[in-house]
This record gives structure tokens, sequence and C-alpha cells, in this order.
């Protein structure tokens, strides 16, 4: 028998025939249930434009799973939803009684769906462009089971290395040399402009088997400095964007890391010269191991940038002002030389939330500045991660922050002195808190034993951090009230709200201060 607290989940996808006005959106889903997150599982919702112009939304094939045992919902298929603009795109809500179909998944026996008969569900969905997100509540077993899909892509494409394939180019002299550059990043053997077949003579970018401490993976990739001509020196450089060399001089801004999502070029692998991201991560890690060929004093550093932008064109460095079309961005130009691996985790600056995130720029140098430190630098990569945070930044009662709150503690009590314990809505009314992740959302639930539960699930789904909160009353006594002290709602024991409290009659009385006091009325 199922028990009533799931603690994961899973989707399974079943092949869709899917007509012309189908569209598929790929992506992950977690379900959130009393309190606690299921694990995350990459599945697909489908949007159904009608011939009406209304719009249909199926989740297909919905299982819920806890430990060895499942429970087989079924497919959950909304129809005729009327889409507005909002939220910055378009907006599909709508709540209906609707019957659970049954899913066509194989070795399914039974779904449970059919036999719910109809039940009230709940949608909120946005699409942005190639996104769609969703929330649908839907109660299973006397419980709001809250479905939360997004289409987004999270990280960035080949962020451990494991995957390279050679790039070629042709020299100044007409020979062809060649570099094995990792997929989806992109170094000097495939950059573009008047220069590069000056700077691609010398491989940069090569397959390496030192990878981090406790990684999973087996390759990291090796970012090397060169001689060109045999006179100056080029940075090892890497990007997820291109690399033009346009100029001699090393510090001019026609040597750059572009991100053009107009861009039609594709590298080696079929690849394009760019990377989408339409989310806002919190922070970027990286693990690094860099060393100098030998000390230089005036340019001892290597170098980091991650900038997200509105998907119009950007370079650094820059050759003009970039201001109105960056997000945000994260960065570090004092990594040292140690020799060892060390793991970096820069935090990003937005500066402009009101642009919709839509590319990001990602650029490795062995060098803070252009065409210095030595030929011979090295720098090791591996496993780089967008990280989206999960925790609270401030949990408070009645606008008070809890006692003691700190963002990795995760249990609390509450005491009302005068005794009375307000009621399960009131208790989620009092309570207020601060999401600390950029894109994070927030669950409030109330059990019966006035326990509340802040639930943190963090943008891309995949860690969420739970709060509680114990609630107490710590006197019996009844307080007897004469007149009006700010009253912002009066209620009776049963929890209906009266306009004209009867003399004698005992109440709950709520202020507007957010306290809550039983009495008994004059």
């Amino acid at each position: 028998m199922m028990r009533k607290l799931f603690t994961s989940m899973m989707l399974l996808a079943a092949s869709m025939g899917a007509t012309a006005t189908e569209i598929p959106y790929p992506g992950t889903l977690a379900v959130v249930i009393d309190g606690s997150v299921a694990q995350p599982t990459k599945t697909q919702v489908v949007l159904d434009q009608q011939e009406d112009g209304k719009y249909g939304l199926a989740l297909k094939n919905f299982i819920l799973v806890q430990g060895t045992d499942a429970m087989p919902v079924g497919n959950i298929v909304l129809k005729d939803i009327e889409a507005v603009e909002g939220q910055g795109g378009l907006l599909l809500v709508t709540k209906q009684d609707i019957l659970l179909e049954a899913g066509d998944a194989p070795g399914v026996p039974m779904w449970m769906g059919p036999m719910l008969g109809e039940v009230p569900v709940e949608l909120e969905a946005v699409i942005k462009g190639d996104v769609l997100t969703a929330n649908i509540i839907v109660p299973i077993v006397g419980q709001d089971v809250e479905v939360v899909f997004d289409s987004r892509e999270f990280q960035l494409p080949n962020a451990g290395f494991e995957d390279f394939h050679t790039a070629s180019a042709s020299t100044l002299l007409g020979g062809t040399v060649t570099s094995d550059e990792p997929n989806n990043w992109h170094s000097f053997m495939s950059c573009a402009g008047a220069m590069a077949g000056m700077v691609s003579g010398v491989p940069h970018t090569f397959v390496s088997d030192d990878t981090r401490p406790g990684s999973e993976g087996t390759k990291s990739v090796l970012l090397k400095s060169g001689m060109v001509m045999g006179i100056a020196v080029a940075n090892g450089t890497l990007t997820t964007g291109r690399l033009n060399a346009g100029a001699m001089d090393a510090a001019d801004t026609g040597n750059n890391a572009c991100l053009d999502l107009s861009c039609e070029e594709t590298d080696a692998n079929g690849d394009p010269f760019y990377t989408v991201l339409n989310a806002m991560p919190d922070s970027i890690s990286v693990w690094v191991k860099f060393q100098q060929g030998s000390p230089v004093e005036a340019h001892p550093y290597a170098t980091m940038s991650a900038v997200i932008t509105d998907g119009s064109y950007y370079q650094e460095p820059a050759d003009a002002d970039y201001s109105g079309v960056v997000v945000g961005l994260a960065g570090c130009n004092t990594i040292e030389s140690t020799g060892e691996w060390q793991r970096l985790v820069l935090p990003f600056y937005y500066t402009n939330e009101s642009l919709l995130p839509k590319g990001i720029l990602v650029t490795f140098s062995t060098n803070a500045d252009a065409g210095q430190g030595t030929g011979s630098d090295e720098m090791y990569l591996d496993d780089v991660e967008l990280i989206y945070n999960s925790r609270l930044s401030d949990l408070s009662v009645n606008g008070v922050t809890l006692p003691g709150f700190a963002p990795d503690t995760y249990d609390y009590e509450y005491s009302f002195a005068d005794g009375t314990m307000p009621t399960t809505d009131e208790l989620a009314d009092l309570t207020s808190f601060v999401v600390d992740g950029k894109e994070a959302k927030g669950f409030v639930s109330v059990r019966e034993d006035n326990v509340l539960t802040v639930l943190v699930l963090s943008a891309d789904l995949m860690s969420s951090h739970a709060y509680t909160i114990k609630f107490t009353a710590v006197a019996d006594g009844v307080e007897s009230i004469a007149g009006d002290r700010g009253e912002k709602a009066v209620y009776n024991l049963s929890g209906q709200r009266v306009s004209s409290p009867k003399k004698g009659g005992l109440y709950i009385t709520k202020y507007a201060n957010g306290k809550t006091v039983k009495s008994i009325s004059k």
C-alpha cells in the first residue's frame, strides 16, 4: 500500500503520434508533495495548438514512485486553454475538472487515474520563445501533488570536457595543423579573422587524462600558450563562442572571443560557435590547475569570464559599449599558478534583470593580459558547472526573523505567548521567507500538528532544501478584549469570519500587526 508521503517520482515517456500542431517540449520534471520533493527526471510535455486558437497541454504516463512502490497515475490532458500575454510571454492558466486517462507505457498493468473520477486540475504555464515552464496541481490520494516542469537547458554542453573532435587550420606556409578541441568549445584552430593563419600555427588545446580530484570522468582539457612566429606569446584561450584573430597587436580588440547567435557557421563537429542559455544561474564553478612555464612577476595570473546576454552580439575585449545587452556576469582574473587542482566558485552579478537571458559566453585564458606570460604556460580545466541555489536567506514569523536563523539550519520552533494557536491558513499568512536562488521556487505546506514547511526548489529543479517551524501556544488562558485594537478580521471557533461578534461569545481575532488572540467579546 502506498504511504501518504511520496519521496521520489518517475515519469515514463511513451512514444506519441504527434500531429502537425503538437509541439513536444523535452525538459526536467519534479514533484512536490507535503513539503518534500521527488527525484527530478527528464521527460516531455506536449503542447497542442488547436484549430480554434486555444491550446491543449498533455503530460503522459505519469507514474509516482516511492522506494519499490509505484503508483501509475496516467495521462494529464488539458484542453481548450485560453492564452493571454503575461509574465513576458504567452500565459496559459486554467482549472478544469478532468478524468485522468490511462497511460500506454509498456509493462504497466493498471492505471489509478481512471478510478479517481473527475479531479480538479490547475495549470499555470508560460511560453517564452522555445521555452515552456509549467506548474500543474492535481489531487491524488487526498493530497495536492504539484508537478513542476521546465524545458530549459541549465548547464553548458560538454562541461566535463569528455568529448573531443579534431580541428584543423591552414598555416601561412600552406601546411595544415590539427588540434583536439572539446566539443562545443573553441580555440585557435577554429578561429576567424585576418590573422587566423598566423595564430593557428601552434596547437593550444589537448586531451588530458589528468582529471580533478573526485572526478567521475576520465578526461580534462589542457590549454597551452604558444609562440607566434617564434617571437610573440599567444595566450592559450578556450571559449564557448568563437575566437577572432584580426590584428597584429595582441591587445587590439580585433582579437577577441565573441558570442553571435546569428552566426550560421559550425565547427568541425557540426556545433555552432555559440551557447544558448535561457536561465539565470547563481554562480559558476570550475576546476583549474594552472602553472606558468616560469614566473612572470608583472603578469602572474590566468583568467576566466562568464557573461550572460540577451542574445545580441557581444565580444571580449569590448570594442563598444555592451552594457545594454549584458544580463549578468561572473569572472576571476587572478587565477594563481600553483600547479595544483583548485575549485573556483564565482557568483553572477546581474545588471539588467529586465532583459531575458538568451546566450552565455564563457572564456578561459592562460593569462589575464593579452600576449603576456610565457610561451609554455599550462592550464588544465575540468567540470564547469552552473550552480542554482535552493536555500533561504530569511525566514520570519510576524515580520521578525526567527532567532538563530541560518541558511543551513533547517528546524525551528515558535511559540505564541498569548496561548492562541492560529488556524492553518493563518500560520501560512504569518510566515514569510526570502529565497536565496535567483530563480528558486518556494512552496509552503502546513501539517495538522502545526508544523509548517517551506520547501525551496532550485531553478534547475535538481536540488532542494526544506525548512520546518514547529508552532506551539504557551498559555491556555482567555483574554477579555474591550473595544477596537486595530482588528483585521474576527472568526468564530468554526473558522468562519464574522462581522458582528455577539456579546459574551468566544472568538479568534486577527490584528493588522499579525497578532492573533482568542477572546470574549464585550
